[in-house]
């Protein structure tokens, strides 16, 4: 009887190939410094929708919401791919996001320092301060009550960036700088609720990252409902749709 051979696959390694793509890709952008910027946010959503699940959708552009205020540019958006209305783009490939339908925004700059994580929260707050409304869902023919708004993560990605024992101190200080990536020297999570900041060390800057991200997208589950009548209602001059039930009023 002939013996079959079992293979194994290692996943560190398969990473390990995927962040030395990532980084030659980053090294030929920054050398061309006239299109750098829109070619770096390219190599990064190219990098997340590479490996994240299909509920997940990955772009540059705005974030609104239902009362018209709309954020700064967001180099990188991720949102929720199944159950968001409202998504427009522009000729340039920007997308307009509903509020209630983001996950995380990041921004994404040569480096990781002081000025650039200071401009990075205050794009961050631009978003996570928007009205955001949660609705009853149907599941199964069955009603379920509206489930609390997740949060809004907020992250930085570079290329390089100062020691992280300095983008420790100032995440701490901002707060809002969940999680990030310099591939030249680590990645990061910083746990607001516990004040606790963990880093990696370079080698495994794109291994971390890539299961940082997996893992806190896992612990916020789906986005709430969203409730369209709120929309409806700054959009709508002729018809009414009735708080209540769904009947059109």
């Amino acid at each position: 009887m002939q013996e079959t051979q079992s293979t194994t696959m290692s996943v560190k390694n398969l990473l390990f190939a995927k962040q030395q793509i990532l980084k030659a890709h980053l090294d030929v952008i920054l050398s061309h410094p006239v299109t750098k910027g829109d070619h770096c946010e390219g190599a990064w959503i190219d990098f997340f929708r590479s490996f994240l699940p299909s509920k997940y959708a990955v772009d540059k552009g705005f974030v609104f919401d239902s009362k018209g205020a709309v954020s700064d540019q967001i180099d990188i958006i991720i949102y929720d791919a199944m159950y968001a209305p409202l998504i427009f783009g522009t000729n340039s490939g920007e997308k307009f996001v509903t509020a209630e339908s983001v996950y995380a925004v990041f921004d994404s700059k040569q480096e990781i320092d002081k000025e650039t994580l200071q401009y990075t929260s205050h794009k961050i707050n631009t978003v996570t301060s928007l009205c955001r409304s949660a609705r009853s869902v149907i599941n199964a023919g069955q009603e379920v009550p509206p489930r609390k708004l997740t949060p809004i993560y907020g992250g930085i990605l570079a290329k390089k960036s100062i020691s992280l024992q300095s983008v420790e101190k100032y995440c701490k200080e901002l707060s809002n700088v969940r999680f990030g990536c310099a591939i030249e020297e680590g990645s990061f999570l910083y746990d607001c609720e516990h004040n606790v900041f963990h880093s990696s060390n370079q080698e495994e800057a794109i291994l971390a990252f890539f299961f940082i991200i997996l893992d806190e997208l896992y612990k916020l589950g789906t986005v709430a409902g969203i409730d369209i009548r709120n929309y409806a209602d700054g959009s709508l001059s002729s018809i009414c749709l009735k708080r209540g039930n769904d009947d059109l009023g």
